[in-house]
């Protein structure tokens, strides 16, 4: 596993050179025997434990190192998150300003692949997250099960601009009651909050609709609150399964069954990571 660094063994001298041999060699000539200087040895022998001590010294830092390194090693966590809202509402387009920080409007709609973002939680722990969008499956006019299968987190999305995507909001969460797992966390974004003067649901309307889950108005195209609703969303699911192993019974149950995150909780891990961020 480690390289040999001590220094190679000095040769036996053979007969014939024994003329050239001094009485600094380690090995002395004597009637064509070869003999062993045993104050040299000594010396010798002194030295050998000395680089053996230095090799074992060198090994035992290369181990801590390598002991350092792996508690420096982040836990990463993959999440699946899934995205549920009807059409038009700008669902890819959140998708694409989170991932890559750039607007598509998707007005001819295409095939998405599943999306990844890693982002740093804290010191140890960094998630995973990957991001499906209804696409593909709203061109089939159903969403199966799959698609809410071993979800972590869904948000639901509607058009501030068009009540009746927002109408459509305790649908999908009745969807999602029935076919996603009883502990994902939900987020629901009202999204095109740049459209001021367009505006058809009011935020008091739409955070009644939420109820005890996080409720952000975001724009797809200035980006504004959609790294936040994302990452909030993800503290929300890290959050919830540290309360569950350390006390499942205090986990908070929605009122058709389902589990959602403790808000308290988010915004307490969110000052303590903001107080990392800033000293």
């Amino acid at each position: 596993m480690f390289e040999d660094i001590g220094e190679p063994a000095p040769e036996f001298r053979d007969s014939e050179n024994s003329k050239n041999a001094t009485n600094n060699n380690r090995y002395t000539q004597v009637e064509n025997d070869i003999l062993f200087n045993p104050v040299e040895g000594l010396n010798d022998e002194n030295e050998e434990d000395d680089e053996k001590e230095n090799k074992d010294n060198k090994e035992n830092e290369s181990l801590a190192k390598t002991s350092t390194n792996s508690k420096n090693k982040k836990e990463i966590k993959k999440l699946k998150i899934i995205l549920l809202g009807e059409k038009g509402v700008g669902k890819s387009s959140l998708i694409k300003r989170y991932v890559s920080n750039k607007f598509h409007s998707f007005e001819d709609k295409q095939d998405l692949e599943i999306n990844i973002k890693k982002i740093d939680i804290d010191d140890n722990i960094s998630a995973e997250l990957s991001i499906y969008d209804t696409t593909n499956e709203q061109k089939l006019g159903k969403i199966t099960k799959n698609y809410y299968k071993d979800a972590h987190g869904a948000i639901i999305v509607f058009d501030l601009t068009n009540k009746n995507t927002f109408n459509r909001v305790k649908y999908w969460l009745k969807e999602i009651n029935s076919n996603a797992p009883r502990d994902i966390v939900l987020c629901l974004l009202g999204n095109k909050a740049d459209l001021t003067s367009d505006r058809n649901v009011a935020y008091e309307d739409a955070k009644t609709v939420a109820e005890d889950n996080l409720y952000y108005e975001v724009s797809a195209k200035t980006g504004n609150n959609v790294s936040l609703a994302f990452e909030q969303l993800t503290y929300g699911i890290i959050e919830k399964e540290n309360e569950e192993e350390d006390n499942p019974e205090k986990v908070i149950r929605g009122k058709e069954g389902r589990r959602t995150a403790d808000l308290n909780d988010i915004n307490m891990m969110n000052k303590e990571l903001n107080r990392k961020k800033c000293c």
